[in-house]
């Protein structure tokens, strides 16, 4: 077990999500960061989907119940075990009382913390996920605050693995996302149009698991008119009437009534997990005939890594 200490800025419950509802309004939700959150419970020997703990910007505090081990990958958060450092993307071995700190982050966003078997919770719809806006799954529905007790499935791994040079992601504070045009991107002005691929956007506080409103260059519609609310996608960019986009997130609206701009590619959807308030995003145009290649040479590569992973 788990002792919380101090929650962070905001710790969840996530696995892989609960696919396959957005006709009912619920979206897929699961870890913002989808490689990163799959690295973390293959080198503790977990399934890739797995129940792990997402720290999103830091400060999360906990105390060890029992002797384990842990793995920590994503977001550098400067992560000490009772005052001293260990690595991320790094399995480490603790003692019954030992205290896991993890500060700021200083590079992405969510850190993923997985433990031997996964997080022990209830299952909603098929997913330990916790969507928060309808506060149902992962711990009573909500983020992990101070005097929370946390379970988890074995005491031990019976597999620890060592992450190979090359699969770790890069992260930086300015992402760059491969993007394709979506249903309204013909109707943005053609200054618009050149904007959003030469200019970069920042960030602002306004950023959670549900989307990012961006900041920059204001994007325009050709010929402003009101739009009946359509399906959206994590990754979706909106474009309201100020003109500063919003780019939705994994636990983002399943429709929305603002023109869409772009849509980010799936081969690059996790790294809207390791977007922050202040980060710099840039958009690169992805031609169609590029899209399912880079795609399925994403999947083989960390496939051949992770089985039966996919993003």
């Amino acid at each position: 077990m788990i002792e919380i200490l101090q929650g962070g800025t905001q710790t969840t419950v996530q696995d892989a999500g609960r696919p396959g509802l957005r006709h009912l309004g619920i979206p897929t939700s699961g870890a913002a960061d989808r490689l990163s959150f799959a690295l973390a419970n293959w080198m503790l020997g977990n399934s890739w989907d797995a129940p792990v703990l997402e720290c999103a910007l830091g400060g999360l505090h906990m105390r060890f119940r029992q002797d384990t081990a842990f793995a920590l990958a994503g977001a550098e958060m400067w992560a000490q075990i009772n005052g001293r450092s260990v690595p991320n993307f790094s399995v480490s071995r603790v003692k019954a009382g030992d205290i896991l700190t993890l500060s700021y982050a200083r590079t992405g966003a969510r850190s993923y913390l997985a433990v031997p078997g996964g997080i022990e919770v209830d299952t909603v719809m098929g997913s330990a996920s916790t969507y928060l806006p309808a506060e149902f799954g992962g711990h009573a529905g909500r983020a992990l605050k101070a005097g929370d007790h946390i379970s988890y499935i074995t005491d031990m791994p019976e597999t620890i693995n060592s992450l190979p040079s090359g699969y770790r992601p890069r992260l930086s504070r300015h992402v760059v996302l491969r993007v394709q045009p979506a249903a309204e991107y013909s109707e943005l002005s053609a200054e618009s149009q050149r904007q959003l691929f030469v200019g970069s956007f920042r960030v602002t506080s306004h950023s959670d698991r549900m989307g990012h409103r961006l900041e920059g260059a204001g994007l325009r519609l050709e010929a402003p008119h009101g739009l009946i609310s359509s399906p959206l996608l994590p990754g979706t960019l909106q474009v309201p009437a100020d003109g500063q986009p919003i780019l939705m997130s994994v636990d983002g609206h399943c429709t929305g009534g603002y023109p869409r701009a772009v849509q980010v590619i799936r081969a690059d959807l996790w790294q809207l997990g390791q977007i922050g308030p202040g980060s710099q995003v840039s958009f690169r145009r992805c031609f169609s005939e590029n899209v399912t290649q880079i795609l399925a040479h994403r999947n083989a590569y960390y496939s051949g890594l992770i089985d039966g992973f996919t993003f």
